[in-house]
């Protein structure tokens, strides 16, 4: 039995190349409300992230009760980039639930055509806990993959 008691998911940590866009796609598109965006002080980052010389600038957005931690790094020079597949082992998305996965994925590539889809159109879930959802990802031009989904049962 644990000592301790776990309250809450706090919010969930994203690094980005263009904070600015990423703010822009998360708000017009998504519809999440801006809380703050600043700077953090290079001590203490160097601190957290173990990594010498690491300078970001971070912003927090809200919807539906969840918070995202958007970062964009400035520092160190030798940051890595990257994109890994829904495959490879570290991948994560963010998924959404939608009333419409063709209009919100339509919405995504007219706010920009560097956006793409993994398939050319949305999947029906054969099994398990999610049969006949319909979900489509897409990808950002980061690399961050998001899922979204239409429940049959919503």
């Amino acid at each position: 039995m644990a000592d301790y008691t776990i309250k809450r998911m706090f919010h969930t940590g994203l690094s980005v190349d263009d904070l600015d866009w990423t703010i822009g796609f998360f708000q017009k598109v998504l519809g999440f409300e801006l809380i703050d965006k600043a700077p953090r002080d290079p001590k203490n980052q160097s601190f957290i992230t173990g990594v010498p010389g690491a300078q970001v600038m971070i912003a927090y957005m809200e919807f539906g009760g969840h918070s995202l931690e958007i970062m964009d790094y400035s520092g160190p020079e030798d940051r890595q980039h990257h994109r890994a597949r829904m495959v490879d082992t570290g991948h994560f998305h963010l998924s959404f639930v939608v009333d419409d996965v063709d209009a919100v994925v339509a919405a995504c590539k007219a706010y920009d055509e560097r956006i793409v889809t993994l398939s050319q159109q949305p999947m029906e879930v054969d099994q398990g806990p999610n049969k006949g959802n319909r979900i489509q990802f897409i990808v950002l031009p980061d690399g961050l993959h998001v899922e979204f989904t239409t429940r049959v049962n919503e």
